[in-house]
Order: C-alpha cells, then sequence, then structure tokens
C-alpha cells in the first residue's frame, strides 16, 4: 500500500529526504543528551570533592534529579502537545545550554 507523502522504505544512508535527516538529528540529539546525563557518575568524585559535599548530599541529588524527571515529563508531554516536539525539544535544549552565571562572579 503506498500511501502519498509517507515512508514506504527506510533507507538510513539517504540525506537528502527530511525525515531520514530528522532521524538522525533526533537520535544524535538524544545520544549527547544521554551522554551528558550519565556522563556524571564516572566525574562524581571529582564534582564531590569540586563543591565539598558529603555522601548525604550526593544521595540527596541522585534523588531530587530522578524525581524532578517525573515533572518535567509531565511538562514536555504537555508541550509537545501544545507546540509540537520539534520546537519544545529544541527550546528544551536552547534552554540547557545556557551557562548558569550566579557563581561566575569573582
Amino acid at each position: 500500500m503506498n500511501i502519498s507523502n509517507k515512508a514506504t522504505r527506510i533507507r538510513l544512508a539517504d540525506f537528502s529526504s527530511v525525515p531520514m535527516r530528522t532521524f538522525h538529528m533526533t537520535w544524535f540529539a538524544f545520544f549527547l543528551c544521554f551522554f551528558g546525563w550519565f556522563g556524571m557518575a564516572p566525574l562524581m568524585p571529582v564534582i564531590r570533592s569540586e563543591f565539598h559535599l558529603t555522601k548525604a548530599q550526593i544521595g540527596n541529588l541522585t534523588i531530587a534529579s530522578v524525581a524532578i524527571t517525573v515533572l518535567v515529563r509531565l511538562l514536555i508531554g504537555w508541550l509537545c502537545d501544545r507546540i509540537g516536539p520539534r520546537r519544545a525539544y529544541t527550546w528544551l535544549l536552547m534552554l540547557g545550554s545556557l551557562p548558569d552565571v550566579r557563581g561566575a562572579r569573582a
């Protein structure tokens, strides 16, 4: 069955079509987010010493980061319904890329 404007084949090496470019940009962006999130675990000794954190504080940060994802997923789901997944994801990545300038005072 051939439906107009719908993919009938998956050609992973085809970067000329919009769906395949979108697919590749999406999995790469997801990989970067995943790598950044789970890259914290191997760096935890450095983070702990740099910020002088106790084991209890690290445990609280871990619990808080997992718990907040529930709320954020609800918000992102609502945004995807309202403005679309591409715009919601783009704004989420742009917001996450902003540096924290509170500690930049010398």
